[in-house]
């Protein structure tokens, strides 16, 4: 069995949260839910692929930034874009569904 090293300068918290993604160019939403995320970063699943090297923007639906999170939702934007760096199909059971990893762009101050 090999063992994989895991190469994250950042831990990552799992807390599955609904979102809506979109390409920037375009203004249609699709629906997802984050599967856990980082201070750079996250991963999804949604019904939608979406292009590595894409921009999309990412909105977490109803964000309660002092909600019951206990921690594990420290990092997560209510709001951000993101370089797609990695998507691929997961499931075909009830249709199309795709999981994507995405690196958030560095807030601009």
């Amino acid at each position: 069995m090999i063992d994989k090293k895991e190469n994250r300068a950042h831990s990552r918290k799992n807390y599955a949260v609904p979102i809506e993604v979109s390409y920037i160019s375009k203004g249609r939403n699709v629906g997802g839910q984050s599967l856990n995320h980082c201070d750079n970063g996250m991963c999804f699943e949604s019904t939608s692929s979406f292009r590595p090297g894409a921009t999309i923007n990412i909105r977490v639906k109803d964000f309660h930034p002092h909600g019951p999170c206990k921690g594990i939702c420290d990092g997560l934007r209510s709001s951000t874009l993101a370089e797609v760096r990695w998507c691929g199909e997961v499931s075909e059971a009830d249709g199309p569904l795709y999981r994507a990893g995405v690196k958030f762009y560095a807030p601009v101050y």
